[in-house]
């Protein structure tokens, strides 16, 4: 039996009832549940005309997607993913970073993450993204480093870094309504954030601290801060539409 807990898959190693109260979860009892290493694979693009499963995951515009139903995404149709909802369901992501045993690479509180690119990250806007996972390889330290030991924190941490990083691209084109479609996809991965913490107000300092720490990380360049302040500026009297009901996997 496999189960899902704070974003990481564990296989049951022995029969048992987790009565409540024993607080038997797969984090707390290593002799029950063992963590099953295997990376999930990385969502495929939505394509128009190609035939979707119910559970196939899809990648969209930086969003990410879960279908829904069965049916196939006729030419034509309009069926993107954020215009349909009754075939697909938003998610923060699709694939899982991947603990590895120490010494298997550059780990960084158990996450096998990307060498520090150094002054070379600095030289253009959308900086160095060795692995491809839509995340600066400077940022994706930097959070492997401050939330990495806490799994769904880090999961929706690098979602709202990657959709951070499509913010700044789409800001240097002016891209108005770009603008808008990520700033209320981040709201998903930003609301699930923030629910990691069992109160509103735990380590509320702390949360202050590491955002003005990211944001000046995320704008480390004239060039980039340029783009985040004019990334404000495209959505300045626009209508933001987040989503309703969130979700968090």
């Amino acid at each position: 039996m496999a189960v899902q807990y704070q974003g990481q898959t564990y296989k049951a190693l022995q029969s048992h009832t987790a009565h409540k109260g024993t607080n038997w979860n797969p984090v707390n009892t290593p002799a029950l549940w063992q963590l099953q290493r295997d990376p999930v694979q990385r969502c495929a693009p939505w394509q128009e005309g190609a035939a979707y499963q119910v559970g196939d995951k899809v990648r969209y515009e930086g969003g990410y997607y879960r279908a829904q139903q069965a049916h196939t995404a006729y030419q034509g149709t309009g069926w993107f993913p954020p215009k349909v909802p009754a075939l697909w369901q938003p998610i923060t992501q699709c694939d899982a970073v991947t603990p590895v045993p120490p010494g298997n690479g550059e780990t960084i509180n158990g996450i096998k993450v990307p060498p520090d690119p150094g002054a070379e990250g600095r030289r253009t806007l959308a900086g160095i993204d060795s692995d491809n996972d839509g995340v600066r390889d400077d940022v994706q330290r930097f959070l492997a480093k401050e939330v990495g030991q806490h799994p769904a924190r880090f999961r929706y941490a690098m979602e709202m870094a990657r959709i951070t990083q499509l913010e700044i691209l789409a800001a240097s084109g002016n891209d108005r309504e770009k603008a808008r479609t990520l700033s209320n996809q981040k709201e998903i991965p930003f609301e699930c954030f923030h629910n990691t913490f069992i109160k509103s107000k735990d380590n509320y300092k702390w949360r202050m601290e590491y955002s003005k720490k990211l944001a000046a990380l995320h704008a480390n360049t004239p060039d980039r801060m340029k783009t985040v302040v004019r990334s404000s500026e495209l959505l300045s009297w626009m209508m933001l539409q987040p989503p309703l009901r969130i979700q968090c996997d």
